[in-house]
């Protein structure tokens, strides 16, 4: 096995250690909701990539902040809604011409009420009421299996576009996901046994169709939304305690003004764990990259716990791989020399048309990162302590 000289792995550190520079802010006015008056705000007049949207520099916390995760229980999921939502909002709001800005419209208040069950004509007090199917007070198994609740989270993300006199900033484009259940787990009476009921894809699309209409309505109704363009996002989460998050599955555009969703355009999206049989009979050759990847490492470093991968696909392609490894710290030296090897064998095995992440972790943190973008042949390497 070819080694990699342990100057040249060091050169590699100093080459890729430089940051990006920062130059001028802009200052420029924003339109809020709250008032008429114009807001004075600085904005970075410079990005890092044309892949990020621009924040404005004074930044602006959700009015829902902190209710995702209230809502969705795998931490997994939550960061690859938010992720994934900036990701497909690209495709209608060009990061070129928009400024990014986390939901200022829908509060803790109207999500709670929204993701709640509908409520029955009888106990309706004159809110718009929940998104979830209404049950009885003292619904049963068979009820509560019938009518489970889909919507778990409405994540709203704002983008904001600079006036033609440049001296505005303004919402002109939200992008809201809706994050749809799986499987349902319900309990019949306090305290009582947990209950679990698969969700299928296509009864699950049904109810976020039904919601997505009603959730536009709602907008339109909201004072300055009545003409702003409108993304929809579903998104399916995994079963609770998976390792790997679930994936957006369908989305669609809506005009300034218009008042009905149209047509939906499928997303195919999966994250695949490896090891698993799923990953093994799906993408054998991603497998057995991984699965040589083990036995090399297992092979060459004594204190070697195991060897976990992450794979996103986009139309059954893979775009992204992560690679954890994690070790017994046994000192500085074994880490330089079990990077320095595993830098080798992304160098000589691993084809470079996806984007790859490795991570080498012990139980005090992470000890070293080695990543490559796609098309890239030398991985950049960070060595963390040096």
């Amino acid at each position: 096995m070819k080694r990699i000289a342990l100057s040249v792995l060091s050169l590699v550190l100093i080459i890729t250690g430089c940051a990006p520079a920062y130059e001028k802010n802009e200052e420029v006015g924003v339109e809020t909701t709250e008032q008429s008056n114009k807001e004075k705000a600085i904005v970075p007049k410079y990005n890092i990539s044309d892949e990020y949207y621009r924040p404005l520099e004074e930044y602006k916390p959700s009015k829902s902040r902190g209710v995702i995760t209230n809502q969705i229980t795998n931490r997994l999921d939550i960061k690859e809604m938010e992720v994934g939502l900036r990701r497909h909002s690209k495709s209608v709001y060009d990061p070129k011409e928009y400024y990014f800005q986390e939901g200022q419209y829908l509060t803790d208040d109207i999500l709670y009420d929204w993701l709640d069950r509908s409520k029955n004509n009888s106990e309706s007090d004159g809110t718009e009421g929940g998104l979830n199917p209404a049950v009885k007070e003292d619904a049963g198994e068979e009820e509560l299996r019938d009518k489970p609740k889909y919507l778990s989270h409405i994540l709203e993300q704002d983008y904001l576009k600079q006036s033609k006199e440049g001296n505005v900033v303004q919402t002109e484009g939200i992008s809201i996901g809706l994050a749809m259940k799986s499987q349902f787990r319900f309990q019949t009476e306090v305290g009582g046994a947990v209950r679990t009921e698969d969700i299928s894809t296509d009864e699950m699309m049904k109810e976020a169709k039904d919601i997505a209409q009603t959730v536009l309505e709602r907008l339109r109704e909201m004072e300055d939304l009545e003409d702003v363009p409108i993304m929809f996002a579903i998104y399916r989460e995994e079963e609770k305690g998976s390792m790997v998050p679930g994936n957006f599955v369908a989305k669609t555009a809506v005009k300034g003004g218009d008042l009905k969703v149209g047509s939906w355009d499928t997303i195919e999206e999966d994250h695949v764990l490896f090891p698993s049989e799923e990953g093994k009979g799906q993408h054998p050759e991603d497998a057995n990259l991984i699965s040589n990847l083990q036995s090399d490492v297992e092979e060459y470093f004594p204190n070697y716990i195991g060897v976990v991968g992450r794979g996103f696909y986009v139309d059954d392609q893979l775009t992204e791989l992560t690679i954890e490894i994690p070790i017994e710290f046994k000192g500085q030296t074994e880490v330089i020399g079990l990077t320095q090897y595993v830098y080798s064998l992304i160098v000589e095995n691993f084809p470079n048309y996806f984007a790859l992440e490795v991570n080498i972790e012990s139980h005090d943190g992470q000890e070293a990162l080695i990543s490559r973008e796609p098309g890239q042949d030398e991985p950049y390497v960070h060595i963390y302590g040096q």
